[in-house]
Parts: structure tokens; sequence; C-alpha cells
């Protein structure tokens, strides 16, 4: 019976303090590391650098389950970053270290801090993805340095030249106004899906002028998946959604590897996104590669595709509660449409 106790009691004694240890590991080992390859140095100002107050969480998993949590279930994503504030320093600190998707993570929450991160530019702060493979190794989010500033001047150039918005709204007035009047006739709609098809729509139309078939409907489902593996923890074996996206990137890059090839081998003019991403060239003359067309093409996409129909979902929602504004903006569209510029 003694031995029983005793047994028992280095069990319950002994286990805290391995979940204790388990807890801390990973920190230890950042701290350690950190401390190992600053050591000696100072910055600028004479000052030896720090780590923020934060935790890096569990091994590998890191925090990713708490962020999840308080994005997908708890519906506050914004109580994440007030626990951190609550533990370790409040409006005081604004910086603190973690570990999400398997990445060691700054969370940067000062006006002042962020505003000083993107005006530092690409040489400085990198742009890091969990699965960079995802959005493309060429496209603009992934690329750095000169790279990403002749990138980004193609794009620009393609995206926001004049003749190019006129396309757009060219292009997408109509769709939008069928959606708009079907909508009307259903009655009572799911916003949030209606504005995903009809955003998804236009998109294919502005980028790769294809039209709404069985193979826009799969490309939607290819790039839902893709968004979602993008959110997900980088574990890449069957069943994981970063393995379902992984497929589903494959699949889109054959679409628009396919459509690239296809307009190479015809004198058709096409006025949309793809053709701009094809013909402009940067200031020394050189146009972008066929990787960095698609790449670019499904980067672009996915950043503007649920922003886009969330944005028309909530516009429609609130125009409907306010029928006074909505009158006022009929006006001003119909006196844009008939004022030229």
């Amino acid at each position: 019976m003694v031995a029983v106790a005793v047994s028992w009691a280095w069990f319950l004694g002994a286990v805290p303090l391995l979940c204790l240890a388990f807890w801390h590991a990973a920190d230890a080992w950042y701290r350690a590391v950190f401390f190992l390859k600053h050591r000696g140095r100072k910055g600028a100002n004479g000052v030896r650098p720090r780590l923020p107050p934060g935790h890096m969480g569990l091994p590998f998993l890191g925090e990713t389950m708490s962020l999840l949590w308080y994005f997908k279930h708890a519906r506050r994503p914004d109580d994440f970053i007030g626990a951190k504030r609550r533990a370790y320093g409040g409006e005081k600190v604004g910086m603190y270290r973690t570990h999400l998707f398997g990445s060691p993570t700054i969370v940067a929450c000062k006006p002042a801090t962020n505003k000083f991160i993107f005006q530092a530019g690409g040489d400085t702060f990198g742009i890091h993805w969990p699965v960079p493979e995802l959005v493309g190794l060429s496209s603009i989010v992934n690329v750095e340095g000169s790279n990403h500033t002749r990138v980004r001047g193609v794009i620009l150039g393609a995206i926001n030249r004049p003749s190019s918005l006129r396309a757009i709204a060219a292009a997408v007035q109509p769709g939008v106004v069928a959606a708009l009047n079907s909508w009307a006739d259903m009655g009572t709609i799911v916003a949030s899906n209606e504005a995903k098809k009809v955003t998804f729509t236009n998109i294919c139309k502005m980028f790769i002028s294809m039209e709404a078939s069985s193979m826009t409907v799969k490309m939607d489902q290819w790039f839902t998946s893709l968004v979602a593996g993008l959110r997900a923890f980088p574990l890449d074996f069957p069943g994981t959604a970063c393995h379902d996206a992984r497929k589903c990137r494959r699949k889109l890059n054959t679409v628009f590897q396919t459509e690239l090839e296809n307009r190479k081998n015809t004198n058709k003019k096409y006025d949309d996104v793809m053709n701009g991403f094809m013909e402009l060239e940067d200031e020394q003359g050189k146009k972008l590669s066929d990787d960095e067309v698609v790449d670019n093409i499904v980067s672009v996409v996915v950043a503007g595709y649920e922003s886009t129909a969330s944005a028309i979902m909530w516009a429609t929602y609130h125009l409907a509660k306010c029928p006074d504004i909505l009158a006022k903006l009929r006006v001003s569209s119909f006196y844009s449409f008939i004022i030229p510029y």
C-alpha cells in the first residue's frame, strides 16, 4: 500500500511538472536561439536587441489553436490580441511574440509600429507565407526587393490603366445588374453565397474572359479550398486543408497555363487582366514569365475574391436598410454615367 501511495504521489507530482516543462519548452528554445544569435550585439542606439513579451505556445503547434478558436468558434478575433495585451503590458507594449501556423511570429498592433513596417520596404521586413507555393513563388506577395518593385509596376500598369478600368467597369456592370434582378425575383437569398457567385463570375470574365460555365463552377470550388488552405495549419498529408489546397492550386495552374498557351497560338486580341500581364513590360523592356503571369493572376484573385464578395454583401444589406441613402446613390450613379470623363 505504501509503495502504491508513493507511486501515485510521484505520478501526480511529476505529470504537472512535465506539462509545465512541455508548455515552456518552445519559448525557452526560441529565447535561447535569439540570445545566442544576438549575443554581444547592440543596436544603433546602443541598446541590446530584445524579444517582445509573449509566449511561443506548444512545440510546433504554437498558439495556432488558440487563434483559430477565437476566429472560428468564439467569433471574437480581436480577443486574441486583447488576451496578449492583458497578459503582457496593455497599450504600452504593442508588440508580442507568438508562434502561428508553423512559424515564429511577432504580432504588431500599434498604428505607429505598423506604419513603420509598411514604410520600411521589403529589404527590412521580408514576406514569408507558411506555404508560399499556394499563392505562388513568383507572385507579388512572395517576391522581395527589386523583383517585387518590378512585378508590382507591371501589375499596377495592367490593372490601373484608364483603359483597363473602363473595360473592367463595362464587363462587371451587366453581370451585377442581372444578379440584382435575379435576387429580387428569388425573394429570400443567402447574401454571402450569392455575392460570392456574382463576384467570381465577374472575376473570370475580367481576368481571363471566361464566361460562366461548369468549369468556372469548379474553379470557384478550387479557389475556396485554396483560401481555406492558406488559413490552415501547414500540415501536408491527405485529409488536411493544406494538402487539399495544394491539389487545387495544381488544377488552377493547369487551367491558366492552358489558357496562356492557347493565347500564344492565336491572333485573337483579349481585353482582360491576363492579356495585360502578358503584354506589359517593365522599365528594362522585360515581360513577365508564364509562371509570373499565373502566380500573380492567382494571388490577385485570392486577394480580392472574398473581400469583394463581403463588400457587396454588406453594401447590399445596409443600402436595403437605408432607402434614403439608396435613392441618393441612384441619382449619383445616373449622373456619373451620363457625364463624360
